[in-house]
């Protein structure tokens, strides 16, 4: 399914409607002319619950795998707060230490951040990370750890420091994880078949007005195919369109660098 998020996302939508649209009136349109009225379901009433549980197990899923994915989602996006919000603290516990300590782990701090970034944000839209960001993350926790604090006001600060340390490691190593962790294939092979079992189950009522019929049953298309597309768009949520973006990052560092600031 990833291949998907190399594909404008409303172009994306539009199409899987649209196919999808095509396909149920085509298939609409082939069963009224090979079926006879007489083999039609007349009894509405006895085939509509049946069609109600259908629908309603389809409606249940799709609300959970709905629900589940935006979850999943903004997750992501306060875990890339959290990273960047303990980059930010690392930077500022730093203006306590002495040179070169201050400014070899602010340098490391701004290093880590621009490779973010420029090089890692491109290569997660593919499922990828960066190496430079991987050793310089750890580089900067092994700096905190080796540092020899001479007071008592320093020993707390590497404290702190060693916190946030491990804050932002854990932080980026979810990070690398939501970005690879998506829906099972199983998952969404069931899915596709009750969708596809509801929209046929339609085609086997009898209405006299095919054009309402027709109508009726693009809607039903349509309504799960975007359902479906919205899906798979939030499925893997720093890749496609809708991708988590690197404000966060951005803002830390405009920020511990006084950038653009008002005064």
């Amino acid at each position: 399914m990833t291949f998907i998020y190399g594909i404008p996302a409303w172009l994306f939508i539009s199409a899987c409607v649209l196919g999808s649209c095509i396909i149920a009136g085509s298939l609409l349109t082939l069963t009224r002319n090979r079926i006879s009225r007489n083999d039609l379901i007349a009894h509405n009433d006895v085939a509509g619950p049946i069609l109600t549980i259908i629908g309603t197990v389809l409606a249940v899923m799709m609300s959970f795998m709905v629900i589940g994915v935006w979850q999943e989602y903004d997750n992501a996006a306060q875990n890339v707060q959290v990273e960047a919000g303990a980059l930010s603290d690392i930077h500022h516990l730093a203006d306590g230490l002495n040179e070169p300590d201050r400014h070899l782990l602010q340098a490391r701090v701004d290093k880590y951040i621009t490779t973010v970034l420029n090089v890692e944000w491109p290569l997660m839209q593919h499922g990828g990370e960066s190496q430079v960001a991987h050793d310089t993350g750890y580089e900067i926790y092994k700096q905190i750890v080796h540092l020899r604090p001479a007071t008592p006001a320093q020993q707390t600060l590497q404290s702190t420091a060693l916190d946030m340390a491990m804050k932002f490691l854990d932080a980026r190593r979810q990070r690398i994880h939501d970005n690879r962790q998506g829906i099972p294939f199983v998952l969404w092979a069931v899915m596709l078949f009750i969708g596809a079992v509801t929209v046929l189950f339609c085609f086997y009522f009898r209405v006299d007005r095919p054009k309402a019929q027709l109508l009726m049953v693009l809607a039903v298309t349509a309504v799960i195919a975007i359902t479906f597309s919205l899906i798979a768009e939030l499925d893997f949520p720093f890749r496609g369109d809708v991708a988590i973006s690197t404000s966060s990052f951005e803002h830390v560092f405009k920020t511990v660098h006084n950038i653009g600031l008002e005064h």
